[in-house]
């Protein structure tokens, strides 16, 4: 504002031949955070990069902000852009970047302060949450340059939503411990045999020496602390304070059964987060007593509503008992009719107030941790009797009239142990998040063996002859009694670092049901054989003599082999990318592919089935079987393998710069990753119509080629970032530069380390 003001010249754009003109850039000094020398040397750069990255050139609203020293940071800017704008910060030609949270997780981006301009961020539930405790102080801890600051300073600003007592909460708040992400994955479970000479021996002791492990034995211990603790003859506490005690163990128990899958009530992340909220009410003592006296408030008022419309219907009644007087009293007819309807229009509207009260105390946090506490009691664990006997005596303790023995808890009382209460904060009881249950050290062997008895089924590991008496009928359902070999198909699986890399081959028509576990799925087609002439053409009809699950990967393999490259590209990148924001719908999708892409999508879509089906068959957690095939990004990738310029790559996409880079990227990696597989020569009996696999073979060279060929396509500017931005010799540069102008420049308007206090860098999170 206070350049438009000043000055009725407009900002002249890179390209225009006075851009570097003594005069526009004295415009940028008037306005901006930078002295005149570092905005000549800022120019310059930016002419550079421009000129010699065209397609992806700063627009000039761009250059105007970091010609004013100020940049942005966040994860839909190029990776180049990054780049650029970070070694500026770092050799102080920039004063302030507006970032998000990445820019705190550890880029070498030193500031002297930051400013966390909102405490809040959108969580998982489309909601506001608080920032957690970790990430406040990790972007606190930017401020303060090493070798350069004796001090760091980190600015909280309040918004309309939250204030100093939010700052309070987050920065007292105690960090979440450390949780094990661990879990096993068909390709760990392939090294694993093979590492161990196909025997389980070292999967085994790989499992036991985890971290999940060893926090599953910490938490047994933490259970039995928290129950001892829990002492309802403690005379310390009062009856009340045990009672909340106790309530807060069963709210965190019920979320690590329900993390776990163990909860009859429910698993899904909503149901977890709203008990995790509910722990956080009851940890903090001030938070609760707020929410007692809000409760309080709403019953009262409920109260006072209920009382209202009793009120108006006794005056109703009133009116019609006036009107049916007695024969010897005439009154004039349809007297009370108008006072009627107007009693009635309040009597409803009065209704409507009753209603939206009950639906505000029926909804409020302390009637959700009452009905959580009587579904808990119902139970017969060891919390659940702690909690019995912890409301027996607060109960007992009262002076008010006895309760009937098993009675429920209802808000109004708990609301009543919550303001007798001292307010004070609790600890978490349990500081894990994950059940300590007496099998929870098996939980990861037990899905490791999952892992193996699908790979056996997909041809993926084949067992060895084991001659030994001792084995019986149902030991030959035990992986762990046989020793295995890795075949073809095994050692692709094993070679690819995806999530399931057993779906992305067989996606690619490498690995199939051998075993036909997956029957039940053809019992069910079978169902729909009417409707035979709608399906894809099949192209292995002759092959009679092959079960169905080979017939399939067949047809998906000679499918594939018929793609192009750039076609190939696009389908590998829906094994690999996740949806963007906004996307397309799947028809919309779909609809956008080639002909041929369809076509191998239809195929691909059966062997998804049989994986899921036997997947669910042997009880593999939803999270590692997780199957991914999503077409949003495939004609973007598909059309940037083809050789389409990035502005037309932007514009098909519809993704900010650094997201359209990421997808381009993991496509990229999937694609080095499957032509970089071990070599596996293609047989001549596939397709024979009369040889019968019984393991699977790997993916197919001609496939893997075209894998490589995508590759290079993809692999040019800018996915291929080929700007170096090498801090230390800029810094060198830059340095050798300020001491050959330190006595041409006016003081004040230099960058210099005298002037740190009041000129240091602010990075705006």
């Amino acid at each position: 504002d206070e350049y438009d003001s000043s000055t009725d010249q407009q900002v002249m754009g890179l390209e225009d031949e006075a851009f570097m003109s003594e005069g526009n850039l004295q415009q940028y000094a008037t306005i901006g955070l930078l002295s005149l020398r570092e905005i000549k040397e800022a120019a310059q750069r930016l002419l550079s990069f421009n000129t010699e990255n065209p397609e992806i050139a700063f627009d000039d609203s761009a250059v105007e902000r970091i010609l004013c020293g100020i940049g942005s940071h966040h994860a839909g800017v190029l990776p180049a852009h990054k780049a650029f704008i970070e070694s500026l910060f770092r050799i102080g030609l920039m004063k302030v970047i507006f970032a998000t949270e990445t820019l705190a997780a550890g880029i070498n981006a030193p500031a002297r302060s930051t400013i966390i301009c909102s405490m809040a961020k959108r969580g998982d539930n489309a909601g506001m949450e608080l920032l957690e405790t970790s990430n406040m102080l990790q972007m606190a801890g930017r401020a303060g340059r090493r070798g350069m600051d004796i001090e760091g300073a980190c600015i909280i600003a309040a918004t309309a939503f939250e204030g100093p007592e939010d700052a309070i909460t987050i920065l007292t708040n105690e960090i979440k411990p450390i949780v094990s992400q661990f879990s096993p994955s068909y390709a760990l479970a392939i090294n694993l045999i093979d590492r161990g000479g196909g025997k389980l021996e070292v999967a085994r002791s790989m499992i036991q020496k985890s971290f999940a492990v060893w926090e599953s034995q910490q938490r047994e211990q933490e259970l039995e602390t928290a129950l001892e603790s829990l002492d309802i003859n403690d005379e310390n506490r009062s009856p009340e304070e045990l009672f909340l005690n106790a309530l807060q163990l069963t709210l965190e128990k019920e979320i690590i059964e329900a993390r776990d899958g163990t909860s009859p009530r429910g698993t899904s992340k909503s149901a977890i987060s709203k008990l995790d909220s509910l722990v956080d009410v009851l940890s903090d003592g001030k938070n609760l007593k707020k929410i007692s006296k809000k409760y309080s408030g709403a019953a009262q008022m409920l109260e006072l509503e209920q009382s209202t419309l009793k009120y108006l219907e006794r005056e109703f009644r009133e009116m019609d008992q006036v009107e049916t007087m007695p024969d010897n009293v005439i009154l004039p007819e349809n007297l009370f009719d108008d006072d009627k309807r107007e009693l009635l229009s309040e009597i409803k509207t009065q209704r409507s107030r009753v209603t939206k009260g009950e639906r505000e105390i029926n909804g409020s946090i302390i009637a959700a941790l009452a009905k959580v506490a009587n579904n808990r009691m119902k139970n017969d664990t060891e919390e659940s009797i702690i909690l019995r006997e912890a409301l027996k005596a607060v109960r007992t303790a009262g002076d008010d009239v006895p309760f009937v023995e098993g009675a429920p808890l209802e808000p109004g009382e708990l609301n009543t142990y919550i303001m007798t209460a001292p307010k004070t904060n609790r600890r978490r009881l349990l500081t894990y998040a994950s059940s300590p249950s007496e099998e929870k050290n098996d939980e990861c062997w037990n899905q490791m063996l999952s892992l193996l008895n699908v790979l056996e089924a997909f041809g993926c590991l084949k067992r060895r002859d084991v001659e030994s008496d001792e084995i019986t009928v149902d030991d030959r359902m035990n992986p762990e009694k046989y020793q295995f070999t890795v075949t073809s198909g095994g050692t692709h699986v094993g070679s690819l670092g995806t999530d399931n890399s057993l779906w992305q081959v067989c996606a690619l028509g490498g690995a199939f049901d051998v075993a036909y576990e997956s029957a039940e799925l053809d019992k069910f087609q079978d169902a729909f054989s009417d409707f035979e002439s709608d399906k894809v053409e099949d192209t292995t009809s002759d092959l009679t003599g092959v079960p169905k699950p080979q017939k399939e990967a067949q047809t998906l393999t000679s499918l594939l082999c018929n793609l192009s490259a750039s076609e190939m590209a696009g389908y590998v990148s829906s094994l690999v990318v996740d949806a963007p924001r906004n996307s397309a719908s799947a028809l919309e999708s779909f609809q956008k592919l080639t002909n041929s892409q369809q076509r191998v999508v239809q195929s691909s879509l059966l062997s998804l089935e049989r994986l899921l089906e036997v997947q669910r068959k042997y009880n593999l957690d939803d999270s590692i079987g997780r199957c991914q095939l999503e077409l949003s990004s495939a004609d973007v990738v598909t059309a940037w393998a083809s050789g389409c310029s990035w502005l037309e790559a932007l514009e098909i996409s519809g993704q900010a710069p650094g997201d359209l880079v990421r997808t381009l990227s993991r496509a990229l990696d999937a694609l080095r990753q499957i032509s970089n597989l071990p070599f596996v020569p293609a047989r001549g009996t596939d397709g024979d119509g009369v040889t019968i696999r019984k393991e699977s073979g790997g993916i197919h060279p001609r496939i893997r080629a075209l894998c490589r060929e995508a590759s290079s396509l993809i692999d040019r500017y800018p996915v291929k970032d080929m700007l170096p931005f090498e801090a230390d010799d800029e810094e060198t540069n830059r340095e050798r530069s300020q001491d050959e102008d330190d006595d041409n420049e006016e003081p004040g308007n230099d960058y210099d380390d005298s002037f740190e206090d009041d000129q240091g860098e602010v990075a705006t999170i």
